[in-house]
């Protein structure tokens, strides 16, 4: 049974998706970005509590999820959807990108939200 911390995890993720793309139709670049970043994050916690994997901190992102999901199920650009990733999350403190990127990124966090989704349901 899941547990109503990886629940909540769950939702979350999906709801800051939607944000990120309400952000980013009115021009709110810098909250698309992290809102896009949150939605990855939140779906790395997600299943990560389903699955009892380690990640409490940053860089566990990518050494600990997203390399077993990779590993679990063969698709490789689960490393490039990680990276889209993580590159909105550095926009929001650098405001380096334009709107067309952060839109291509948030495909990105999009799919790799949707596969942790289909992981775990």
């Amino acid at each position: 049974m899941m547990s109503e911390f990886a629940s909540d995890h769950g939702q979350i993720c999906v709801e800051f998706l939607r944000r990120s793309r309400e952000y980013l139709a009115v021009g709110g670049l810098l909250q698309a970005s992290e809102k896009g970043w949150g939605a990855a994050a939140h779906a790395a916690i997600f299943i990560a509590g389903v699955r009892e994997w380690s990640y409490r901190e940053h860089w566990e992102f990518e050494a600990e999820v997203v390399s077993r999901i990779a590993r679990e199920t063969g698709r490789n650009e689960v490393h490039s959807w990680a990276r889209s990733a993580n590159e909105l999350h550095r926009n929001f403190y650098r405001d380096v990108l334009d709107a067309r990127s952060i839109a291509e990124y948030l495909n990105d966090v999009e799919s790799f939200v949707n596969l942790i989704r289909d992981l775990v349901n």
